[in-house]
């Protein structure tokens, strides 16, 4: 005869039965089940001592520095697929690094043309080119505290589509000290906001910066890293538009100047395409069998 009152006992498994028929429940039990909503109605199975918006994933033993790894390859391929690139240091980061200068002169003259030169630790860079366009960071280095750069914004283009560099501003202190130097000769400092003419003579001494006015009505800007490294900017009139000059000494540089010396400035797109040449097929000759 059958007792169906015998009782068996079964594992406990995360709770038991009740754990069978509510799994859910029993990783909330269990302590596995990551904070959800109260409201969402959405549970959520996170690793043991991991919490929404912690950004950790404190996992012991050996597998922690797996886990660790992991982590940082999904940040970097989430960066890649946004449209981003790879995490870069301070400064532009869609610009190329920085490079070291011994000893550098970079220009934008004329109508303009362009010119980059100096001496790094792989060897000579130099290169001459035109450029049309403004350029919102023609030379920069991070050398010098609180940044340092060097922009031009263009004139119209006239009837044969030249321009010219209607303004030049140097830009230093994080930003919070812009000097414009424009087409007429005349120029304004800008610190913190608040922008004020600069009168022809008036020299100004900030920190790690001198602004002077040369005979000739030209600007130039000293700029020191207070370490040896130095950049002097000259600002002057050429006609119809601004010259800009630069010398720097045992800096790291960077801007269009710095990569078109060293890449190579853009090439014009839509250029004829090379056909490669018609490929005759040998005369193929049947045999009966």
């Amino acid at each position: 005869m059958l007792d169906f009152n015998t009782q068996t006992t079964l594992p406990n498994f995360l709770g038991g039965l009740s754990s069978i028929a509510d799994p859910l429940q029993a990783f909330e039990n269990s302590g596995t089940l990551g904070n959800a909503g109260s409201n969402d109605g959405i549970a959520r199975l996170l690793p043991p001592g991991f919490s929404e918006g912690g950004g950790g994933f404190p996992i012991p033993g050996p597998l922690g520095g797996i886990s660790n790894l992991l982590m940082q390859l999904i940040g970097m391929l989430g960066a890649l697929l946004n449209g981003g690139g790879m995490p870069t240091g301070a400064g532009n980061p869609t610009a190329p690094p920085e490079n070291y200068f011994s000893n550098a002169g970079g220009a934008s003259t004329g109508d303009p043309h362009l010119s980059f030169s100096g001496q790094s630790s792989t060897g000579n860079v130099s290169g001459t080119w035109d450029s049309m366009s403004g350029h919102g960071d023609l030379l920069d280095s991070d050398s010098i505290p609180g940044g340092f750069s060097i922009s031009t914004i263009p004139t119209a283009p006239n009837a044969q589509g030249i321009t010219y560099n209607a303004s030049a501003s140097v830009t230093t202190n994080g930003g919070g000290t812009v000097l414009t130097y424009g087409a007429d000769g005349n120029a304004t400092i800008s610190q913190n906001g608040n922008t004020t003419a600069l009168a022809r003579g008036q020299n100004l001494s900030l920190p790690g910066e001198a602004v002077s006015w040369n005979a000739d009505g030209s600007l130039q800007v000293n700029v020191d890293d207070g370490n040896g490294g130095n950049i002097v900017t000259t600002l002057s009139r050429n006609g119809q538009g601004v010259d800009v000059r630069a010398h720097a000494q045992n800096l790291d540089l960077g801007g269009d100047l710095v990569t078109g010396a060293t890449q190579g400035p853009p090439q014009r797109i839509g250029g004829p395409i090379p056909v490669p040449p018609p490929i005759f097929n040998p005369r193929i000759r049947y045999t009966r069998l």
